[in-house]
């Protein structure tokens, strides 16, 4: 396979070939205000080539070489000269000047225009002049990466990584440490069993740019720890434009081999799933199944529910994207109107060989006797439906209100046949879970942006959100035979009387949450110091509040024997066969189904969030910038449900958490500056994490519990980072961060009475402390050499070295030790580098990451060590090329070098992995992924 992808790079070889032109670039700015000038004339003095600047300011110019005067003009600014410019054949003469106000002509002058957001040049600006510690990446930056969706896209952001390919992890922190915002707005979390936002479910086709904060701030959520995610979906368009876009893609192990899955309901190709899937409407409630005591009833209401225990052998297609986007600009008399809207599809197969081992304790200290070994065979298809819909409502140059809404729906069908041998029991099993799980998510916000004589303005949003996930019908058995007679049949386990989770069970789940907010922010601009009134404070103010609502049940059953007379016979049938009517009849000899859901399998909650803020911008000096701010946030969560012994749950925290957060800015150049930030910042229990409901996970065979005794986290950052700008485009920092935790939280595997299987549920620990450095280079090398191949070539590349200790005293001193924190890697590295020939309308991106071995799976002293996922080196590849005015081409490998997932027991118990005495917990392969796509723009 490296061998045609090799053939195909170097057929485009001939795109590389050089033009007898030189090329001006630059860039204009206010020379006071350092922001951008949009459309200024820039020419070459006495000629009438030029041109004009984009919305983020810049421009470029092709000249036949030699020496020129570039003049720059503009309404209401002084025209300026630039002498001596030179221009090389093969060379870009690189510009960046700052014209002055003419305080003699046109004392006001209106443009109405939408400042571009989504380039590499608008997010370094935005980097650059934020009042808080800020790193992204732009949306044109996400197109040539290839990256489908927020997931796969944020992992490029300094400091930033992906667990489970959904959840971000910022310096380390997991994902329950980190706030997403979508448009502004706090998403809820999609997930049952974390405080996480998938990010799978956003696809990079409708977003803008993605920031991160990792400084705390007054007009920010208090509540984090690594960051907050923001993101920005497209929304005011440029131009009328229609876009359809269609691509393939191949997975090397998984495309045209052999797989098994369950039988496709009929609405799967569209993310909904089948309502065949779904408890019939007549079958019994809980508590009438309960109390029908008879097995024959139970029995008959087992057989309203499909039979369809039994995987089909399929042969994977190519992997399916399409993409639909039309932009249009209009007005409707005074009134200009804007409207954007985008569909996307996608029809994805995962399929996976993993290995897992489990471990017991010999006596020494060391798990190295294997308890058990496990060989899945997991097939996934994954199917996803967005639409997003924007509309913006110009009133004036000062006024514009937007109405947004994003719909995405994901449909996940899982497939997993399990060999696995248990040492320990002599027993060897043949396992199987057929899971579906449909996800939907809607996000609808109507918000306003005015400004007030030119020195006041007023933003506010409303907004509606609601986020739906089911899992209906998740089948799992296990059948058996003994490790003393391997030509003995395998036979179905049968669980005891009152059902078992993991064996003949049927398990439904359904959660529903919705969340309604409303924010303002007020800022007003004075002229504070009468020496310079160059000098603006900026005085803000502003207010955030938001109500959640979830609900979420669970119903699981299982098929047991009817008597101690039961046909051994039906245990060695065909899967498909087994639970047909004829086997579940409720005789003696045959199957019945009871109900094992338990009082803990349902809560009701809700939260109340209420927060305000004040805060100040102050210039000390032309060169000296300092913030402070004052949030408060009222937060009362409430959850209702009742334990496994049905005793009554209840959970009422309100808390008043005042929130402070200063920030220092010494711009030492124009180019180069310093930043010095604290804030405190707290995180809070997510529902799941206080419910009492136990949630059994086949692919793993762990159990999660929450806690309602868990306590709010506080947390005291303090961020020092130094920033230099060669250019608009460019952008060199170098920072470090302290974090001092009191009771973080997270989940950690309980002391049981025995056996493999790890329970999990949520802990506060006494402290925590996370330190580190991160270092970020954005560079081109247009400068650097006479080759234009090389001037093409931009680097980006950011790292971050992180060090942290949870710390534990008293009773959970019994059970755990003094480790890092959860998720936290000790190192991570992006690399990039991007070519780009604008001439011949070619890009070309190598892309490169890794993450240091981090704790996934939080162990105890008494029975289960850590469980740390390794390195894994990834290079991804990937080219655009432009086909005349109306074609695209887009390409790209990723994962090359197929790198191993590997996930280590530290069975030796020392807080790291080395050496032979660690043991495998799981590890597989996903096979390099190739794709090839055609867009066309009208």
């Amino acid at each position: 396979m490296y061998k045609h992808i090799l053939l195909f790079f170097s057929c485009l070889s001939p795109f590389f070939a050089s033009a007898q032109m030189a090329t001006i670039k630059g860039t204009v700015r206010d020379a006071l205000t350092k922001e951008v000038i949009i459309g200024a004339n820039v020419s070459v003095d006495g000629t009438t080539t030029g041109s004009s600047t984009d919305l983020d300011g810049n421009f470029a110019i092709k000249v036949a070489p030699g020496t020129y005067t570039i003049k720059i003009s503009y309404v209401s600014y002084k025209t300026q000269l630039i002498p001596n410019v030179v221009c090389e054949v093969g060379k870009v003469a690189q510009i960046e000047a700052f014209v002055e106000e003419d305080a003699k002509t046109l004392e006001e002058v209106g443009i109405t225009v939408e400042r571009q957001t989504n380039t590499i040049v608008a997010l370094v600006n935005e980097i650059k002049f934020a009042e808080s510690v800020v790193v992204g990446i732009s949306g044109d930056q996400i197109q040539k990466t290839q990256d489908r969706d927020a997931g796969q896209a944020v992992r490029r952001i300094p400091g930033v990584s992906i667990a489970d390919d959904r959840f971000v992890v910022v310096r380390g922190l997991g994902a329950r440490y980190n706030t997403v915002m979508l448009n502004d707005v706090i998403t809820p979390s999609s997930e049952v069993d974390v405080k996480s936002f998938s990010f799978d479910l956003i696809p990079s086709g409708v977003i803008d740019r993605i920031t991160v904060s990792k400084s705390g701030a007054a007009d920010i959520p208090g509540e984090f720890a690594g960051g907050v995610i923001k993101i920005y979906t497209k929304n005011d368009p440029e131009e009328n434009k229609t876009t359809f876009g269609i691509s393939t893609s191949y997975r090397a192990g998984t495309t045209f081999g052999s797989a098994m899955r369950q039988a496709p309901g009929a609405n799967d190709f569209l993310g909904f799933g089948s309502g065949g899937r779904w408890l019939p409407g007549g079958f019994p409630s809980r508590s009438r199944f309960l109390a029908t005591s008879s097995p024959v009833d139970r029995a008959t209401f087992a057989n309203q529910l499909p039979n369809d225990w039994a995987p089909q052998s399929v042969t994977p297609s190519p992997d399916l994207r399409m993409n639909f986007s039309l932009t249009r600009k209009f007005n409707i008399g005074k009134l200009e109107v804007g409207n954007l809207t985008a569909i996307n599809y996608s029809n994805t197969n995962q399929f996976a060989k993993v290995f897992q081992d489990r471990f017991i304790e010999s006596g020494r200290g060391v798990n190295d006797l294997r308890d058990a070994a496990f060989t899945d065979e997991q097939f996934t298809n994954n199917v996803r439906l967005g639409v997003l819909n924007n509309w913006v409502f110009r009133l004036n140059d000062r006024h514009k209100i937007e109405f947004r809404n994003l719909f995405n729906q994901m449909g996940i069908t899982e497939s997993t046949q399990r060999s696995a041998t248990d040492f320990g029991n002599g027993q060897e099993f043949r396992n199987v879970g057929l899971r579906y799980e449909q996800r939907s998510i809607y996000s609808g916000q109507l918000a306003g942006k005015h400004e007030f004589g030119g020195n006041s303005k007023f933003n506010w949003n409303t907004g509606f959100s609601y986020t739906s996930r089911r899992e209906p019908d998740f089948r799992r058995f296990r059948t058996a035979r003994s490790l003393s007679s391997p030509q003995e049949a395998f036979s179905l386990v049968l669980p005891p009387s009152g059902g078992a989770l993991f064996d003949n069970a049927r398990f439904y789940s359904n959660l529903n949450e919705y969340a309604v907010m409303a924010s303002g922010n007020y800022e007003h601009s004075v002229k504070l110091n009468k020496k310079d009134k160059s000098l603006i404070t900026k005085l803000r103010a502003g207010f955030y509040t938001e109500y959640k609502n979830r609900q979420f049940e669970s119903r699981w059953f299982s098929y047991v024997a009817t008597s101690s007379f039961f046909n051994q016979a039906i245990s060695r049938q065909p899967y498909e066969q087994v639970f047909s009517p004829t086997n579940v009849s409720g005789q003696n000899t045959g199957l019945t189904m009871v109900e094992g859901t338990n009082a803990s399998d349902r809560y009701r909650a809700d939260n109340t969030l209420l927060a305000g803020y004040v805060s100040a911008a102050i210039p000390l000096t032309k060169k000296f910038n300092a913030t402070l701010g004052l949030r408060a946030e009222f937060n009362q969560q409430r959850l209702n449900s009742r334990d496994r012994g049905d005793r009554n749950v209840r959970v009422d925290n309100p808390i008043l958490s005042p929130l402070p957060s200063f920030i220092h800015t010494s711009e030492f150049t124009e180019k180069m500056l310093l930043r010095v930030a604290y804030s405190l910042t707290i995180n809070r229990p997510e529902f799941r994490e206080l419910a009492p409901f136990l949630y059994y996970d086949f692919t793993n065979d762990f159990n999660f519990i929450g806690n309602p005794n868990l306590k709010v986290a506080n947390i005291h950052n303090v961020d020092v980072r130094w920033e230099y700008y060669p250019s608009p485009s460019e952008l060199i920092s170098f920072g470090v961060f302290y974090k001092n935790f009191q009771n973080p939280i997270e989940a950690v595997a309980d002391v049981t009475g025995g056996g493999s299987t790890r329970t999990y549920s949520f802990r506060n620990a006494d402290a925590a402390q996370n330190i580190g450095v991160e270092a970020e280079v954005r560079k081109g090398l247009f400068n650097v050499s006479d080759s234009r191949f090389i001037q093409r070539i931009t680097l980006v590349a950011n790292a971050a070295i992180v060090n942290s200790r949870v710390n534990f005293s008293g009773d959970v001193a019994l059970t755990q030790r003094d480790r890092a924190l959860a998720f936290q890697s000790p190192y991570l590295v992006n690399a990039g580098v991007f070519y780009n020939d604008d001439e011949h309308d070619f890009q070309l991106n190598l892309l490169y990451n890794v993450i240091g071995p981090r704790i996934i799976l939080v162990g105890n002293i008494q029975q289960f060590p850590e469980v740390y996922e390794m390195p894994r080196n990834v290079i991804d590849v990937s080219f655009t090329k432009g086909l005349g005015k109306h074609w695209e081409v887009k390409g790209g490998v990723q994962d090359l070098l197929n790198a191993r997932f590997r996930f280590t027991e530290d069975s030796d118990r020392n807080g790291k992995i080395s050496g032979s005495s660690d043991q495998n917990f799981a590890n597989f392969r996903r096979g390099q992924y190739v794709t090839l796509g055609i867009n066309y723009k009208m």
